[in-house]
Formats: structure tokens, sequence, C-alpha cells
């Protein structure tokens, strides 16, 4: 659906500016989900990444290990219930930053200097959001460049044949 990029500076996190990963997730996750509802869609796939990382020969053999292993195997993380976007916003970062249980556990999990990336399989029911995640443990970003990907994209259910 859409794919905009958001600073991770603290300042622009803290005060919420548009340009801020809080303000761009608030924004593409409120509209794929209202545009969900209207396709009668059953969920929204968030991703979330770092824009650039460090080349592969300044990178911590850790890393190059987790990229590989959680490339196929991905992180997972027990489902989350929000009742709205703010709620997820919240969570989502204190743990991208390691803060709270599932933060402390992603940490110890992606450790080193290695940077997650995350997919977020988001469905409504009842008006709640049901939220399951998955992260991608991979290489370290390159922290000159405070830039993440954030992107929407729509998942249709599929028949079952016959």
């Amino acid at each position: 659906m859409q794919s905009e990029q958001g600073s991770a500076g603290i300042m622009v996190n803290l005060a919420e500016t548009e340009d801020s990963i809080r303000g761009v997730a608030r924004s593409l996750l409120g509209a794929a989900l209202q545009s969900a509802t209207k396709a009668g869609a059953p969920a929204v796939v968030f991703r979330v990444a770092p824009t650039h990382y460090l080349p592969l020969s300044q990178q911590q053999p850790l890393c190059t290990q987790l990229a590989t292993e959680t490339s196929v195997r991905p992180l997972k993380f027990a489902d989350r219930s929000f009742s709205k976007v703010e709620d997820f916003d919240a969570w989502l970062m204190d743990f991208a930053q390691g803060q709270g249980d599932d933060g402390k556990l992603l940490y110890s999990q992606c450790g080193g200097n290695c940077d997650p990336s995350f997919t977020f399989v988001v469905s409504q029911q009842t008006g709640v959001m049901q939220v399951a995640t998955e992260v991608y443990c991979g290489y370290a970003r390159d922290r000159k460049v405070n830039l993440y990907t954030l992107s929407t994209t729509l998942r249709t259910a599929c028949p079952a044949p016959r």
C-alpha cells in the first residue's frame, strides 16, 4: 500500500513529529487499517526496518550468524491486543528500544550491535487490534543514518480450493 521513511532521532520521536518513526507509523497504520476495513481484508502487514547498514566487512560475526538464522526462522513473540493504534505505537516504541518484558527478550535474542527489522500482522476483530510479531535480527545499521523504512500492505484472504 504505502512506504515511507521515518527518523529514529530521539527529539523528533519525543515530539512525535510527522517525520518521526512514531508519526509515520501512526499515519501509515491508521490509513492501512481503514483501507483493510473498506476492502474486507483480514489483516495489514506492517514492516519497519533500517534504511542503511554497515558494510559486510564491518559486521560482527554474531550479526552475520543471526541474519542467516532469522531470515529462515524469524524470532516470534506472543500475540498482543490493543484497543487503538496509539496503544500499539507505545508498545512498539518500548519493544524496539529494549524496554518492557518483550523488549528485554528481544535484545537478549538479538544482541551485539545487530539490529532488528520488524514484521507485524495486524488484524481487527470487534474493535480490537490483534498483533502477531516476527523479527529478523540482522546486520548492524549505520548509526549515522537515523532513517527507517515503514511500509504497509493488505493481506487478503485466498479462497480454499474445492
